[in-house]
């Protein structure tokens, strides 16, 4: 279990980051803290989804140490305890892949949608709103480029939730790019190799950094009103009956 523990403080900075762009989206959309709009319920989701994978691993962490005395393990009772009928690594493996891979799927999601509505907010949708078509309209309505590390990053993101569309396999233009000397390859025919909870909150720590870029850029914190978030909307005339 320590491997995985030490990505802890790392998702802790990244909700630190996530609130320092909640309180500018505040500052200079004036918008309220509580929004039910698009930025601030995007933001909210994502600090909430890095949350919830934490306490998953803080309460695998504490059931394994409750069976736990001295230097001893009950790998048996601890296996009785989850359900396993696997042996330890396996069940290890087992668990703590599907979160994995079921975060970093709902972390693409969020941000997808995101641009979505911002771009719908500006009246710029592309003809064609496919996640590549999104990030090439945002990142140009922000003044950033299209082809640049920006564009990579937002990539390799999509490219890793879109390999379990073909089983692990990369199925589009090859991609290789590094993150403080860590390397994302994605090669067209060949399995991805790139999604280990390392990689992943790396890559989620650089989209992060991009969604600053892109929430507090000029054009996008120029929007002083509510940016419509459908689902969140009608949550809210449920609650209001409006």
């Amino acid at each position: 279990m320590n491997h995985i523990m030490d990505i802890l403080p790392k998702f802790r900075n990244i909700i630190e980051k996530l609130e320092g762009i909640k309180q500018g989206v505040v500052t200079q959309s004036g918008v309220s803290y509580t929004s039910q709009g698009a930025r601030m319920v995007a933001l909210d989701s994502l600090q909430i989804s890095i949350s919830s994978v934490g306490m998953w691993i803080n309460t695998v962490n504490a059931l394994a140490n409750s069976h736990t005395a001295g230097d001893c393990f009950n790998e048996k009772g601890f296996l009785k305890s989850v359900g396993s009928g696997l042996d330890i690594e396996q069940t290890e493996k087992v668990m703590f892949d599907f979160l994995r891979l079921g975060f970093m799927t709902l972390v693409h999601f969020k941000l997808d949608n995101l641009f979505y509505n911002i771009l719908r907010q500006l009246k710029a949708l592309p003809q064609r709103t496919g996640y590549w078509n999104l990030t090439d309209q945002i990142l140009d309505q922000c003044s950033l480029s299209k082809t640049g590390t920006e564009k990579e990053l937002l990539t390799a993101l999509a490219n890793l939730r879109n390999s379990l569309h073909g089983n692990g396999i990369h199925k589009t233009k090859s991609l290789s790019i590094q993150i403080n000397g860590i390397s994302f390859d994605f090669i067209q025919g060949k399995r991805v190799e790139c999604a280990s909870w390392k990689h992943i909150v790396l890559l989620l720590d650089s989209n992060v950094d991009i969604l600053h870029k892109i929430l507090l850029s000029t054009k996008v914190a120029n929007i002083k009103t509510e940016i419509k978030d459908d689902f969140a909307y009608g949550n809210q005339e449920a609650i209001t009956g409006t």
